[in-house]
């Protein structure tokens, strides 16, 4: 498993944030700098929403503008699925895939490759003992 840095991400994030309050760091070539801050509060970092034993690492921050409206900035650990590209993980836990060696990334799950898993476990399982101890369970 490679390294997450979300927390990293998350405080860059916020402290970016915190300078705009103080003077716009707004730079554009087409839209022109606000004379007047827009952000006007930046809360901390939340690490609620991580799940820190499989994942995903999710960092959010909230942000309220001047007119007090609201928003939510998040950083997520994306994933990728050959095919669909970089993906949130509730889109990844949605979509039926495995980890392809030769291909080096998850791939989508086709009926070919389902007909074949489902052979491979019924082969496995015919080897397995069964029943308490290893005994054949006999049918009365």
């Amino acid at each position: 498993m490679t390294a997450k840095y979300t927390d990293y991400i998350g405080i860059e994030i916020k402290q970016g944030l915190e300078k705009c309050i103080e003077e716009p760091q707004f730079e554009s070539n087409y839209w022109t700098k606000p004379a007047v801050p827009i952000i006007k509060k930046v809360g901390k970092v939340n690490y609620g929403e991580s799940n820190y034993a499989v994942g995903p690492m999710t960092k959010t921050i909230f942000v309220e503008d001047a007119f007090g409206s609201r928003y939510k900035v998040t950083v997520e650990d994306l994933k990728h699925i050959k095919g669909h590209g970089w993906v949130t993980n509730d889109v990844w836990s949605k979509i039926d895939h495995h980890w392809d060696k030769t291909e080096d990334d998850y791939v989508v799950d086709t009926p070919e490759y389902k007909a074949w898993l489902a052979k491979a476990r019924e082969k496995f399982n015919s080897r397995l003992p069964t029943g308490f101890y290893g005994k054949k369970e006999e049918v009365a």
